[in-house]
């Protein structure tokens, strides 16, 4: 069974580059989601698979070139560290851009357009009680990269994984928020016009409201009885 594995995986065989592009796209998919130490265990277990079920000479090649692939991993964790950083850059973008969300978002159930001193301590308390904003690690403080060494770590070490899963992650969320912004008219002009007759009660519900103190002590609802 061992020699028909070995076979139906050999170097070169479509099963094989089936098995890579599957182990690829695990690792990224690890990667991307904090999960360093599976990462690492999937990363090991294919490298010593294909070694032996692929016959891919991994392991004699590094004891027969211990110079070549020292300078290649040397090269490797450079690319890495210089990825690094590039990540960094994106992942504080990132942070500031849902910030800023959250801050609009506060503004405008408040009915203003600007921070006050006040209205920023609220906000960093709403922030502090909000289980999204903590769950997203937004507090408005400036990300410290001290806090973050593993996940520095992590897009230096598999730097090629971390390149891949950002781009699909960034580029195709991206490439939505432009399309939504683009079709936002569209969309609120559908939603108008289903809801044209709530919109409708809504403005009468305001006129009355705008000549009557208090609506709810001379209207009261036909099948609801005030007790």
């Amino acid at each position: 069974m061992f020699t028909a594995l070995a076979a139906l995986l050999a170097f070169g065989t479509i099963w094989f580059w089936i098995l890579s592009f599957a182990v690829f796209c695990v690792i990224t998919a690890l990667v991307e989601n904090d999960e360093g130490v599976w990462a690492t265990v999937v990363f090991v277990g294919s490298v010593l698979s294909l070694n032996f079920l692929s016959k891919l000479p991994i392991i004699d090649t590094i004891k027969q070139n211990p110079v070549r692939v020292l300078v290649c991993v040397g090269v490797y964790f450079l690319a890495g560290m210089a990825w690094s950083i590039v990540k960094w850059y994106f992942y504080v973008h990132n942070q500031i851009v849902k910030y800023n969300d959250w801050k609009a978002s506060f503004l405008k159930d408040n009915n203003v357009t600007a921070m006050t001193p006040q209205l920023a301590a609220q906000f960093l308390k709403w922030l502090r009680d909000s289980y999204d904003a903590r769950n997203a690690g937004i507090t408005g403080q400036t990300p410290e990269a001290r806090q973050h060494k593993g996940s520095l770590t992590r897009w230096a070490t598999y730097w090629p994984f971390s390149i891949i899963g950002t781009l699909l992650n960034d580029v195709v969320r991206r490439a939505w928020e432009y399309i939504y912004e683009m079709l936002q008219t569209t969309y609120q002009r559908i939603a108008e016009s289903i809801f044209h007759s709530a919109s409708e009660d809504l403005k009468l519900a305001a006129q009355y409201k705008a000549k009557n103190a208090d609506p709810d002590d001379q209207l009261e609802p036909r099948g609801i009885r005030r007790r």
